[in-house]
């Protein structure tokens, strides 16, 4: 909304400008002509703005993907090692385990989440969503049947809770190297249209 203000007011000073000096052939009207170039000023300085907070989303929307990635690369981590050890750790203990080492991964993937939808779109934030969502049920289920001494299920559970955390770390990547490599590409795609702009006329 910002940046279209600005162009708007670029416009709108830049022709009435124009039209304001052609008006008469002798002289300037300059207090218009002031304020005409006034009006332009402000559009040059809202597209600017705009372009810095463009920018600086940009850099906060990335910064959340990292987020997000550290996240379940933790969570997969933690419930490889738990399903590894499962002989040496006694039922009762999951759930204070799970309280202790998945909540505040959990909960930063949960607060970060959202940051998907303008770099990835929405069928690959759902798709993502939906693997962590049921990840997550199942390491709750984990907790609960652990509290209730229900060795098989809180196995079962935390199987479960790993293949679909993998699942949403794997889609995470590759909608991560999606991006990249799209970026690349408009990166040597410029830097060719900089080449042939610079290179002298045959």
């Amino acid at each position: 909304m910002i940046k279209k203000f600005g162009y708007v007011c670029l416009a709108v000073g830049f022709l009435t400008g124009a039209f304001i000096t052609t008006r008469h052939k002798d002289k300037v009207e300059w207090p218009a002509f002031g304020a005409c170039a006034a009006i332009m000023f402000a559009g040059l300085v809202s597209v600017r703005s705009a372009a810095r907070a463009d920018h600086d989303d940009h850099e906060v929307h990335h910064g959340s993907i990292e987020t997000l990635t550290k996240a379940l690369t933790s969570i997969v981590g933690k419930l490889s090692a738990m399903n590894r050890d499962r002989d040496s750790i006694d039922v009762y203990d999951v759930h204070g385990r799970i309280d202790a080492d998945f909540m505040t991964d959990l909960g930063d993937f949960v607060d970060a989440r959202e940051s998907m939808i303008p770099i990835f779109g929405l069928s690959a934030y759902a798709d993502i969503m939906n693997a962590f969502a049921t990840g997550e049920r199942n390491i709750n289920r984990a907790w609960s049947a652990s509290a209730d001494g229900y060795i098989d299920e809180v196995w079962a559970s935390l199987a479960r809770a790993e293949a679909r955390m993998r699942e949403a770390a794997t889609r995470l990547d590759e909608e991560r190297a999606t991006v990249s490599r799209s970026a690349d590409g408009d990166d040597r795609e410029r830097s060719l249209r900089s080449e042939g702009s610079r290179r002298p006329d045959a």
